[in-house]
């Protein structure tokens, strides 16, 4: 290993004004009409936003990406002028996303440059955030297995690729490569030795002096049979090692001869491999210590002690495959956990273990990463776009994206979809009575507290399915429903007509009136009670009830009385001739 590779050189100049300039237009470019979209739905239809206990999680890498909308356009043989989708997209960072997955994303330790690793072929591409824009692009010879920053900026990275082998790139782009004697799994670097520690499928760490050039003696574990994951603390010479037997193996640096302490995270069990450690994690402090295990609970400890402060359970049987600490800002003192396994994310306190966010990918995640203070996050998922995320609860935006901020405070008022809506809860105990526990762990249960969510007609059909005969009972319900729906009270509700005149056609619209609103009633009678209380209540037909001159003759009354004159002098005719 070359020592250059270990030492820093003066800082690049800062960016010309040009490049302020382009990256003002890509900021304009990307966010569009920030108050037109804001009121008119451009940033609704731009950002996915999900809730949960009031936090909102807005997906800033939801829908199509450019390659999609031109292939689209393409096939269509359309403009994309005129495409709504297109025009209300956001993307925080230009070409963010790799041809088919993306394996690791790391932030620069200044917080201006972005990293992150795909395929095919494979890859890294480097984001310049003050630009907003792909920096540069390097092909690899082998996929990645981890790698990191070794200075501030991109100038200096490390690699740890799938064929043993360890590449190191300057400024420039590849400067060394070297193979290590096992498989790696993990990287650390200590930057007070400039030591390179590399953890795989042997029950030994490799050091890389980086100073020197060479190697090292390396570290036996005791007990350890294969290191998952190498974390060096911050602010102490201690280094730990997450494997096999649920502990995490503990050295200091200055003496690897003797262990510190051996922490028993989880009770070992080889029959499904649950009581592997898969990763662990320092706190920026250095005073706490975060372990993740193959069966998706996650401890965290304080150094001084080996009793848990706080635990969660992921509840879906994955192994939690990145862990990380968060701040919600530079002056903040809360402490959040951030846990990823292959379906979710979970944001929590480190010492209580009370939930701050969650977000359920359809995709698998391969690995987190946080933004230093800010409420963003990244993903790298099995998916061509690489996830973006940001939670107002956990900070305000970067600097570089602030104007996330304006957007998110904007849109506050507007509705959100729910992450749970039409979903029904059930408990462990629930999922035994429905036959229903080989589902845990798939896609149609998803695990919240104590149970988990089902969809409301799935739910349904199994509690059909346990109880073939209920159907039977539902069809008798909804036929006596009907018919007590059909029949009417045996007795009329008695009303005081307070007409003047036509108090007949009064009394009828007031039981009319009150018959609509019986319980029962069908839907003739309701249409006839409204147009009944509507006459009642009209003012026009006052005088229908008050004025004599409106007083309504009745038929019979009518033709008896025109018919009158008639039968008297048929019955005087009948008279004389009964006297002749």
């Amino acid at each position: 290993v070359s020592p250059a590779i270990a030492t820093d050189g003066p800082r690049p100049a800062p960016s010309a004004p040009r490049a302020r300039a382009r990256a003002c237009a890509c900021v304009r470019a990307h966010v569009g009409a920030r108050a037109e979209g804001c009121r008119g739905g451009v940033g609704r239809a731009a950002m996915q936003v999900t809730e949960l206990n009031d936090v909102k999680v807005y997906n800033l890498s939801a829908g199509k990406s450019l390659p999609q909308f031109l292939e689209e356009a393409r096939k269509n043989n359309k403009s994309l002028r005129y495409n709504e989708d297109f025009r209300r997209r956001i993307d925080i960072i230009q070409d963010f996303e790799f041809n088919v997955t993306c394996g690791r994303v790391r932030v620069s330790p200044d917080g201006t440059y972005l990293a992150a690793t795909g395929v095919y072929p494979p890859e890294v591409r480097i984001f310049d955030t003050r630009e907003l824009g792909l920096k540069c692009s390097r092909g690899l010879h082998c996929e990645v297995v981890d790698f990191m920053f070794l200075s501030d900026d991109y100038r200096k990275l490390v690699y740890l690729l799938e064929d043993r082998t360890v590449e190191f790139h300057a400024q420039s782009g590849f400067h060394h490569r070297l193979r290590v004697p096992k498989a790696g799994r993990s990287m650390a670097y200590d930057a007070e030795t400039c030591t390179l520690l590399v953890g795989g499928s042997s029950n030994e760490v490799v050091r890389l002096d980086l100073e020197v050039g060479t190697f090292v003696s390396p570290i036996p574990m005791k007990e350890l049979e294969e290191v998952h994951q190498v974390a060096v603390n911050p602010k102490l010479p201690v280094m730990s090692c997450a494997g096999d037997k649920g502990i995490v193996e503990s050295y200091d640096l200055r003496d690897t001869t003797q262990r510190l302490r051996s922490l028993q995270v989880c009770n070992p069990d080889t029959t499904d491999g649950g009581g592997h450690v898969t990763c662990c994690a320092y706190s920026p402090n250095g005073m706490h210590l975060a372990a993740g295990t193959s069966s998706g609970l996650v401890r965290v400890f304080d150094v001084r002690s080996s009793k848990p402060l706080a635990a969660r359970d992921h509840m879906n049987g994955f192994a939690i495959r990145s862990l990380s600490f968060h701040t919600r800002g530079p002056e903040s003192t809360d402490l959040l956990v951030g846990s990823a396994d292959s379906k979710s994310v979970k944001i929590w306190e480190a010492t209580t273990g009370k939930i701050a966010a969650t977000v359920e990918s359809p995709n698998t995640i391969n690995s987190l990463t946080f933004f230093p203070n800010s409420g963003m996050f990244f993903t790298a998922n099995d998916t061509t776009r690489i996830g973006v995320y940001f939670v107002p609860a956990l900070g305000l935006a970067p600097p570089w994206c602030s104007f996330l901020d304006s957007m998110t405070e904007e849109l506050e008022e507007t509705s959100k979809k729910v992450v749970f809506d039409d979903y029904q809860f059930v408990t462990t105990d629930e999922l035994e009575q429905l036959g229903a526990t080989e589902l845990v762990g798939t896609k149609y249960l998803q695990p919240y507290m104590h149970g988990y969510f089902m969809d409301n007609r799935l739910h349904g059909k199994l509690k059909a399915a346990m109880d073939p005969f209920r159907f039977e009972e539902y069809r008798k319900e909804r036929i006596r429903q009907k018919i007590d729906a059909k029949r009417t009270m045996r007795t009329r509700v008695k009303t005081n007509s307070k007409a003047v005149v036509n108090n007949t056609l009064h009394r009828e619209l007031q039981v009319a009136a009150e018959e609509g609103d019986l319980e029962g009633a069908s839907k003739k009678r309701k249409a006839a009670a409204d147009r009944a209380k509507r006459l009642l209540a009209e003012d026009r037909f006052k005088n229908l009830f008050e004025d004599p001159d409106f007083a309504i003759e009745d038929k019979a009354q009518r033709e008896a009385s025109a018919s009158a004159p008639l039968a008297e002098a048929l019955s005087k005719k009948s008279k004389k001739g009964s006297r002749g």
